[in-house]
């Protein structure tokens, strides 16, 4: 999914559905990034919004998203977004292409 202004895009996101014991099914947002020259306009708003309404279109229980340890703002504007903290996410890595994964350094 991608959001524009006129005819530049300043937003993206990537989402897939899946399938949980504990909630059913599910819609995951992935990497939503919206341009830091058009951050704080609502754009990051609308196209949780239409995951959001993707979500219920096509029966998902929940909507869910993954987000880097440490990245205050981006939680904080999940939280003002009706989203919550639940759990942690582990990650393990299983193939040689483990030195491309990203690492927050402490």
């Amino acid at each position: 999914m991608a959001a524009y202004i006129d005819e530049r895009m300043v937003g993206a996101s990537g989402f897939w559905t899946g399938t949980q014991l504990w909630c059913g099914k599910y819609i995951e947002a992935d990497n939503v990034v919206v341009d830091n020259a058009v951050r704080s306009q609502g754009i990051g708003g609308k196209m949780m919004a239409w995951i959001e309404a993707e979500a219920e279109r096509i029966e998902c229980a929940v909507v869910r998203i993954a987000m880097v340890l440490g990245r205050e703002r981006t939680h904080q504007f999940y939280a003002r977004n009706g989203y919550f903290d639940d759990g942690l996410l582990m990650v393990k890595a299983l193939t040689r292409f483990s030195h491309r994964l990203p690492v927050l350094a402490l």
